[in-house]
């Protein structure tokens, strides 16, 4: 095998493929990423067996072939490389040399016999989404996703979609975060996908609004497709939480608020919250004010803000981190609070529209 390339291009390329990378596994081939010659050029992959990666570059064949080369190694390699063209030649012993400007550099490789083939996706139902739309919505969910392996179900996003709406789902017991977008009219889907699927995915997305991704599913696997890069996965099986019956349909006390004033009061809060043992901060609404509180052995924090009330007045207390992932995650300008009691959830809303709901359950605390 022997091909040219820009240094640069094959850095990009190795920078995603290794994403799917496995750090630590008993088949050293899931360490190592497979480089083969292709239509486009060279294409790039990589698996851990749930999850797989593939990219093209844009090269020069002038031999064809394929080898394994120890992914992080050769990623490192690459990526100190000189500024230029490289050229690549792979022997009949699969030892691979690289030669950069004045840079040489030779690397055993293996045999690509071993390396895991694709799945195949027989394809139920496909949707075209915005990248940069997508990646808010892994982004304003995320979050959420439980790390509880004993509820694997919740480990993952549930994607659904239906009558022109594509929806995006996390819960962990303590939170809930919907996502809601509008989009053409695509067949249904519902699929969960594990949040380390979702985290590697949105770290490729594009902010171009003009770059578009096709999520495909067939049996239990995804097929993510993003111009030259596919992301293959395995999907989590079982069946999600039915969280529409768990979302209050009334409140008592619905507040608006300046979430950018919020978030500041919250994140000031949680510099005592996290000096005590439970993390708390409490919000009292009364009489057009919100004041918030933390305190613990080194001292106390007290915010006040203004708000729009409607109903009655709460105290209401909650674990910071859940309050504070949720301002920082919305991008509007003002959210309603709503509340029923300071033992119910609180039901964080856009004040126009229905683009994002965020349920978070409150922490009782003694009188």
């Amino acid at each position: 095998m022997r091909f040219t390339c820009a240094s640069a291009d094959l850095m990009n390329g190795l920078s995603i493929a290794t994403r799917a990378l496995s750090a630590r596994s008993p088949l050293p081939i899931f360490e190592g990423v497979l480089l083969e010659s292709c239509d486009q050029g060279l294409k790039l992959t990589c698996s851990d067996s749930s999850l797989s990666i593939v990219t093209r570059v844009s090269a020069t064949i002038e031999e064809e072939g394929k080898v394994v080369l120890p992914g992080r190694l050769f990623s490192e390699v690459v990526r100190k490389m000189p500024t230029g063209e490289v050229d690549g030649r792979v022997s009949q012993n699969f030892s691979a040399v690289f030669r950069c400007m004045g840079s040489r550099t030779t690397i055993a490789g293996q045999s690509a016999e071993n390396f895991p083939e694709l799945p195949e996706i027989n394809a139920e139902s496909t949707v075209e989404l915005s990248q940069p739309v997508l990646k808010d919505m892994i982004r304003q969910t995320s979050f959420a996703i439980s790390s509880d392996e004993s509820r694997m179900i919740l480990t993952g996003s549930l994607l659904e979609i239906e009558n022109g709406e594509a929806r995006l789902v996390a819960l962990d017991g303590f939170r809930l975060a919907i996502r809601l977008q509008e989009i053409a009219a695509s067949p249904r889907m519902n699929a969960v996908i594990p949040g380390k699927v979702l985290s590697e995915v949105a770290k490729i997305l594009s902010d171009d609004e003009n770059e578009m991704v096709s999520l495909t599913v067939g049996g239990n696997q995804l097929l993510a497709g993003l111009g030259e890069t596919e992301v293959y996965a395995q999907l989590i099986e079982g069946e999600y939480i039915k969280y529409r019956q768990i979302m209050p349909r009334d409140w008592k006390t619905r507040v608006k608020v300046n979430r950018g004033e919020m978030a500041q009061c919250i994140d000031r809060a949680s510099l005592m919250a996290r000096e005590g043992k439970s993390n708390l901060v409490k919000l009292s609404i009364h009489e057009g004010r919100m004041v918030i509180t933390s305190n613990s052995e080194m001292g106390d924090v007290y915010e006040e803000l203004s708000i729009e009330q409607e109903g009655e007045g709460l105290d209401i207390a909650f674990n910071v981190k859940y309050m504070s992932d949720v301002v920082r995650a919305v991008d509007d300008d003002e959210l309603y609070l709503c509340f029923n009691s300071s033992v119910s959830p609180c039901v964080i809303n856009p004040t126009q529209g229905n683009a994002f709901t965020y349920l978070v359950l409150p922490v009782r605390v003694n009188a």
